[in-house]
């Protein structure tokens, strides 16, 4: 739904107004299904922003028309599947945003995605871009100027009124008249003037650029000096206007928050209303003039240019950290792009804009695609917070984050940064584990299509939301992103060395067990798992941690693999902490013979560093406590792959005493290092 800032939905013109692009009157998302829906387009319009159009529209508003320079161009590229993600990427970095509409077509009913009838499906269709005149398209790619335009200064919007006017077919131009009237000839109205010889009144019939003399009885030159132009009101030369006109009475600067409903913490006082989706792209658009902002920390958008009528606003996740995607079922080559969600077309006021991603109870729908997308948004913006307060590397810049509900078991992620790592070529085994597990999901196209779209992607991290839609939640999406941003984080430290060991001692366990219970990280026996077990073990204590900074007692419950599930409830024997999400690091309880993964330490860190142990039910010694995360993270250096070499390295870095030495080899050999 959007709407006007006196809370009433957007008004949009009705079809009979053939000059406005915009005319969807029930504009609907179907946000609550997974049906990707094609745009429907009307009729292509006349381009108001020619430049003989606006050269017109300057001169009727009384200004110079030499005004009318070409200030952009309209584009058009056909990219082949191989050349679409460098098309965005090349494009994204010169400031220009690509759509798959074209830009002077009515829109009857905004959808999904557009594609040129033109163009089989499982080929990319044309992408449109309005560029600056000096624009050097990429070599290689069919490219096609559509036309010159010119695109007015923000103070001018009464110029493109007049220019759409005048591309209608209904403009206002000034009124004509035949010169002064002699009170012997009958007055005839504008455009017309007196015939002796009829003795009536006929039209002119002038060409531009000449006026009816009375006197002369005939068309001459509207010739006037420089700086001067014909106003056939006063049939006399006027100097050009200089101060801007009066903007149009329906421009306006649009602005308003973008946020996403957190299901634990939305229903609390303090963010009742959502939370801020903090750093997403917003791009505005009407016709051609385009303007791409983003948004702060309170979720607040504001553009610094006027839009007439009506505005198209859409939401791009993707910014200078991550560049988040999604995997879809049809015209597989969308997934190159990265999620992107229009959120209106907006009239009136425009400055009060308000719109919330909200979950759907479909796994499947879009619109937890869209809602997944902006709670990931939010994640890597809170691990960086978290990084700078509790002291340990940032996650690399850039990544490419990729959300699939597909994957081989419910909430399986892997971050193998293989765009950060030189462009690593992804293993079939990766793409079938963690993105696309069955050929049934793909609606289109087929499995085998979908792994080649993804052979020409660089995916850094994949993550999959697939779960049962009962703990579809907040916190349980933000303990899967914090988890793999964690090993982003230490492959920040360690380099690409240590971290290509790391992903390929993983992938090898993938191949070696493909489904069932040791996949993904293996039984635990092989030479590959002592780096796994190190990896794992930083990355599942930091996920739970970090969610409980964030949720503490309003997480909902959480467990880890084959072990017990822990809720925020204070009646649980034995006596939990209350916050599910240290309850599971705290009861972790490494010979649980029914967790295939119990070799790998995932209470560890967090016996090292809190103040106690259950050891009546986890038989774990813990008399360590205080030790920090900046500490934790200090020893995970790239000439350490196990955890007794970890150990070692922890000691040696704390400078520890007997008494310290003998509690940290106590707890070590609690989890069987």
């Amino acid at each position: 739904m959007h709407k006007n800032a006196d809370g009433t939905k957007g008004s949009l013109l009705s079809l009979t107004q053939s000059t406005d692009i915009y005319s969807d009157t029930s504009f609907n998302p179907h946000d609550d299904d997974s049906i990707e829906r094609m745009t429907v387009l009307g009729l292509q319009l006349p381009n108001p922003y020619l430049i003989p159009n606006m050269q017109q529209a300057y001169l009727d508003l009384g200004y110079d028309p030499a005004r009318a320079t070409v200030t952009n161009l309209y584009v058009r590229f056909k990219p082949t599947v191989d050349q679409l993600a460098s098309l965005d990427s090349i494009m994204d970095s010169q400031g220009y945003d690509l759509f798959d509409e074209p830009m002077d077509y009515q829109i009857i009913s905004e959808g999904d995605y557009y594609q040129d009838p033109s163009i089989p499906d499982s080929l990319p269709t044309w992408q449109y871009a309005v560029v600056t005149p000096n624009f050097v398209p990429p070599s290689g790619i069919i490219y096609q100027v559509l036309a010159q335009i010119h695109i007015p200064p923000d103070d001018y919007t009464a110029i493109e009124t007049e220019a759409e006017n005048i591309a209608g077919g209904g403009g206002q131009q000034a009124p004509q008249r035949g010169g002064s009237v002699s009170p012997y000839v009958p007055q005839c109205g504008a455009g017309y003037h007196w015939d002796y010889t009829l003795l009536k009144c006929v039209p002119n019939n002038c060409p531009q650029g000449y006026h009816w003399d009375n006197g002369q009885a005939k068309c001459i030159p509207n010739t006037c000096p420089s700086g001067y132009y014909w106003d056939n009101t006063s049939n006399s030369c006027l100097p050009y206007n200089t101060n801007p006109p009066p903007p149009a009475p329906d421009a306006a600067i649009p602005a308003g928050y973008i946020k996403v409903n957190d299901t634990q913490l939305s229903a609390t006082q303090t963010f009742q209303d959502g939370l801020p989706v903090r750093k997403a792209r917003v791009v505005a658009k009407r016709w051609f003039k385009i303007q791409r902002v983003y948004t702060d920390d309170n979720g607040y958008f504001a553009c610094t240019v006027r839009f007439k009528h009506k505005v198209k606003i859409i939401t791009k996740f993707k910014n200078d950290d991550a560049r988040i995607y999604g995997i879809r079922g049809v015209r597989l080559w969308q997934m190159i792009f990265p999620v992107k969600k229009v959120l209106g077309i907006y009239s009136g006021d425009k400055s009060n804009i308000q719109f919330i991603f909200n979950p759907t109870s479909s796994i499947s729908s879009k619109g937890n695609r869209y809602w997944v997308a902006a709670t990931t948004q939010n994640i890597v913006q809170e691990h960086k917070a978290y990084a700078s307060q509790f002291g340990f590397s940032v996650a690399p810049d850039h990544l490419n984050i990729y959300l699939t509900n597909w994957g081989l078991t419910e909430g399986l992620s892997s971050t193998p940064l293989f765009h950060k790592r030189y462009g690593k070529d992804m293993p079939a085994s990766f793409f079938n584990t963690f993105l696309v597990a069955a050929p049934t999901y793909v609606v289109a196209g087929g499995l085998a299509a979908c792994a080649a779209i993804f052979a020409r992607v660089n995916v850094d991290m994949a993550i999959n939301y697939r779960t049962n839609i009962n703990s579809f939640k907040s916190d349980w999406i933000k303990e899967l992103i914090y988890h793999e941003l964690s090993h982003a984080s230490q492959y920040s430290k360690v380099g690409t060395n240590w971290y290509s060991q790391f992903v390929n001692a993983e992938l090898a366990e993938i191949v070696k067990f493909p489904s069932g219970k040791y996949n993904p990280y293996g039984d635990g026996g092989s030479s590959n798992s002592p780096i796994i077990a190190l990896g794992e073990g930083w990355a599942y204590h930091m996920g739970h941690y970090l969610a409980d900074q964030r949720y503490g007692v309003n997480a909902s419950c959480a467990n880890e693999g084959q072990q017990y599930s822990y809720c925020p409830n204070p009646n649980d024997i034995p006596p939990l902490t209350k916050h599910p999400h240290i309850d599971v690091l705290e009861y972790f309880f490494p010979n649980y013979s029914s967790d295939n993964f119990r070799w790998i330490p995932k209470g560890l860190m967090e016996d090292l560093m809190d103040t106690g142990e259950p050891s009546y039910y986890t038989l774990v010694n813990d008399q360590v406590s205080g030790i920090t995360i900046s500490q934790l993270f200090a020893a995970l250096q790239s000439d350490v792959t196990t955890v007794s070499q970890y150990k070692a390295r922890l000691l040696q870095q704390l400078n520890a005493n007997n008494t310290l030495t003998t509690n940290i080899n106590n707890l070590f050999a609690s989890y069987n290092y």
